[in-house]
């Protein structure tokens, strides 16, 4: 089997184990691991919009209607930054916090489904290998 299908049913079996979640909160698959990383960086440290590009591969167009949608449903906000207005901070609200739990645990639970007999050297092998497929294709 080629390398790209395998990876794509990868992807789309992680989309539906998580739809469920992300349905009962009005947001999509991608809006869901955008929030989750928000919401787990978030704590840490400022994120910005340019961060959310790189961290998925997304272009500018497309990072603004995931962060506009998860706005509208009052989910983040955006705020000047102290030091230059220009940027605008993504912090996630009380509503997104309250979902955290949830969306970390359907998280945890696909991880631990996706390493089911799987060692930890292979993961890291694989983690290394996808990593160059993934430098192989920017």
């Amino acid at each position: 089997m080629e390398t790209g299908k395998v990876i794509n049913k990868i992807s789309n079996r992680l989309r539906r184990r998580s739809r469920a979640v992300q349905e009962a909160i009005g947001i999509s698959g991608a809006q869901g691991n955008i929030l989750d990383y928000i919401l787990v960086e978030g704590e840490k440290r400022s994120i910005y919009q340019k961060e959310i590009e790189r961290e998925f591969g997304l272009r500018p167009s497309t990072a603004t209607e995931a962060l506009q949608n998860l706005e509208k449903r009052g989910l983040i906000r955006r705020i000047p930054d102290e030091q230059d207005g220009r940027y605008k901070r993504i912090v996630f609200t009380e509503k997104a916090s309250q979902v955290k739990e949830a969306l970390r645990q359907e998280i945890r639970q696909s991880e631990e489904l996706l390493l089911r007999g799987i060692s930890s050297e292979e993961k890291t092998v694989f983690l290394e290998i996808a990593e160059r497929m993934l430098e192989n294709l920017e």
